[in-house]
C-alpha cells in the first residue's frame, strides 16, 4: 500500500497519539457557585449537515458552530480537500482568515460557516490522503462520497480509528462495484477505495450489515443523490443508534430526498438536494451526560444551555426523562444532585455514547443496570470492559454483561493510586476526569475531549478544579 500519502491531521499541529504520554493531575475544591455548562454543537448533526449541503449548488449557512470539535474538524477538512470552499465569521459578523493559509479547518474563533457546495457530482479527486482523525462518522460519509469518484482515493485516521472495524461499509462498496485495498494486520486503515460504483452492480441491490453501526446506512442515504439508479439496500442483522439513521433519513427528506426505510429494507433514488435556509445546530444531548455526572462528582448545580428538542436529541432525551431515577433533579435547565432510592434498568441502544458517564453516576447513586449496549465495543475503545476497567481505578465496583454493565449503587470512589488509562476514548477520558475531580488523582491523556467538547477543561477550571498538565516517566520509558 501507497504509506507515503498518508499525512497525519491535528488541529493544533502536534500528533495526538502523544496523548497516550501525557497525564492531567487533578486536584479537586470545594465548588461554591452554579457552573455554567454550555452543550457543544452536535457532531452528529454537524457532520451529517457537512455531507449532505455540500452537494447542493448552493451556499449554505452554519450557525452554532464554535468549539465543534476535532471531529468536525476531520470533516470540514477532507471535504475542503474535495473542493468545498468555506468562509469563517465572528460573532461580530466579520469574515476571519487563517493565519497559516494551508489550514483547511475553521478558524478558532469562527461562530458562523459559510459553504459552497458543489453539486451532486461536483467533488474533485483530493491530492493527498483524506484524514477522518477520529471519526468513524466522518470516515464512513467520507467513503460514500469517494466511491462515486474515479478512484484512487486514500482514507485514513488517527490510531484509534485504525484499530476499529468498518468491514460492514467497505463490504457494501465492493457490491457496488468500487475496488477497496486495505494492507494486511491489525490496523484497518488506511483504506484506498477505487470507483466508481457500477449502475449493473447497484440494481442488484446491496446487502448492508447494520449490527455494529448505523453509519454506513446513513453514508448510503447521504451519498444518494448521485447514484445512477435506484437501489435496494437490505439490511443485515439488528438495527443500532436507529435514530441517528432516521435523523440522516429526515435530513434528506427535508431537502427534497425520499428515503424509504422499512423492515429489513432502505429503498434509495438519486435527487438534487436544496437547502433554503441557514443551518442551526442543536446542541449535543449526549454531552449533557456529563453535566448530570458533574453534580455529584462537584456536588454543584449545574446550569444546563443549549438542551435541544426532543427529536433533536437522537435517543439521547432518555437523559433528561430518567434523571430523577439516576439521581439528578433536572428542573428546566437547572441541575441538582439528588438521591434515588431504588437501583434503575436503562436501555442504551439508540443512545449507547453515554454508556462511561451514566454507569458512573449509577454507581455514585442509586445503582443499576445499563442494557443495549452490545455495540458499544465497536467505539474508540471497547467501551462495554473499559468502562468496567476504569471504574475500577476509583474502587468502584461493575460488573460486565453481555450487552451492558451493572453497577452497585451508593459507592464512594477513592483516589487512584496511578495514573488512570483512558485507551484513546474521550468519553472514557472526560468520565475519569469528574471522578478525579471529586477525589483527586492523576488521569492519562490532555486533550481527547476536543474530539467533542473543547470547552470541557476551561468550564472546570473556571468552577475552581484544579487542572495541572505534567507528565509520568514511567510511562514514557
Amino acid at each position: 500500500m501507497a504509506r507515503g500519502w498518508v499525512k497525519r491531521w491535528t488541529s493544533s499541529g502536534k500528533d495526538h497519539r502523544r496523548n497516550d504520554l501525557r497525564i492531567l493531575r487533578i486536584t479537586p475544591e470545594s465548588i461554591s457557585s452554579p457552573i455554567e455548562w454550555q452543550l457543544p454543537p452536535s457532531k452528529s448533526h454537524l457532520i451529517r449537515a457537512l455531507a449532505l449541503f455540500s452537494q447542493t449548488n448552493q451556499e449554505v449557512t452554519f450557525e452554532n458552530v464554535g468549539s465543534s470539535g476535532d471531529d468536525v474538524r476531520a470533516m470540514r477538512c477532507s471535504l475542503a480537500q474535495l473542493g468545498v470552499a468555506f468562509e469563517d465569521f465572528n460573532v461580530k459578523g466579520e469574515r476571519l482568515h487563517q493565519k497559516n493559509p494551508m489550514d483547511l479547518g475553521p478558524h478558532p474563533d469562527a461562530v458562523k460557516w459559510l459553504m459552497t457546495g458543489v453539486g451532486t457530482n461536483g467533488f474533485k479527486r483530493p491530492a493527498s490522503v483524506l484524514n477522518a482523525a477520529n471519526s468513524g462518522t466522518a470516515l464512513r460519509f467520507l467513503a460514500g462520497i469517494a466511491a462515486r469518484m474515479e478512484g484512487p482515493v486514500m482514507l485514513d485516521g488517527d490510531n484509534s480509528l485504525r484499530q476499529r472495524d468498518s468491514e460492514a461499509m467497505w463490504d457494501s462498496l465492493r457490491q457496488a462495484g468500487v475496488k477497496v485495498s486495505i494492507g494486511q494486520g491489525k490496523e484497518r486503515l488506511p483504506v484506498i477505495l477505487s470507483g466508481p460504483w457500477r449502475e449493473e452492480n447497484l440494481k442488484q441491490g446491496i446487502d448492508l450489515d447494520i449490527s455494529r453501526s448505523s453509519q454506513p446506512l446513513s453514508s448510503w442515504i447521504l451519498s444518494s443523490t448521485a447514484l445512477p439508479c435506484d437501489v435496494e439496500l437490505n439490511l443485515l442483522g439488528k438495527g443500532v443508534s436507529n435514530r441517528h439513521s432516521k435523523l440522516t433519513a429526515d435530513m434528506v427528506g427535508r431537502t427534497g430526498g425520499k428515503v424509504s426505510l422499512e423492515s429489513g429494507k432502505c429503498s434509495l433514488s438519486p435527487w438534487v438536494p436544496v437547502q433554503k435556509e441557514a443551518y442551526q445546530v442543536p446542541g449535543d444531548a449526549s454531552m449533557a451526560s456529563f453535566a448530570l455526572l458533574a453534580t455529584h462528582c462537584l456536588d454543584a448545580e449545574i446550569h444546563l444551555q443549549g438542551w435541544p428538542s426532543p427529536e433533536q436529541a437522537i435517543g439521547h432525551e432518555i437523559l433528561q426523562e430518567s434523571s430523577i431515577e439516576c439521581g439528578v433533579k433536572w428542573d428546566s435547565d437547572i441541575l441538582k444532585r439528588t438521591s434515588s432510592p431504588a437501583p434503575v434498568e436503562l436501555d442504551v441502544t439508540n443512545s449507547n455514547d453515554i454508556l462511561p458517564p451514566l454507569a458512573a453516576l449509577l454507581s455514585l447513586g442509586p445503582g443499576g443496570r445499563i442494557l443495549g449496549a452490545s455495540h458499544a465495543v465497536h467505539k474508540e475503545s471497547n467501551r462495554l470492559s473499559r468502562t468496567v476497567e476504569l471504574l475500577s481505578f476509583f474502587g468502584l465496583k461493575a460488573t460486565l454483561l453481555d450487552d451492558g454493565v451493572e453497577v452497585a449503587g451508593n459507592q464512594t470512589p477513592v483516589a487512584p493510586t496511578q495514573p488512570v488509562p483512558t485507551f484513546g476514548d474521550h468519553r472514557l477520558f472526560m468520565t475519569a476526569i469528574l471522578l478525579a475531580a471529586k477525589t483527586g488523582g492523576e488521569v492519562v491523556g490532555q486533550t481527547l475531549h476536543h474530539v467533542a467538547d473543547e470547552s470541557f477543561l476551561e468550564r472546570l477550571k473556571t468552577a475552581g478544579v484544579g487542572i495541572e498538565a505534567t507528565t509520568t516517566p514511567s510511562l514514557l520509558d
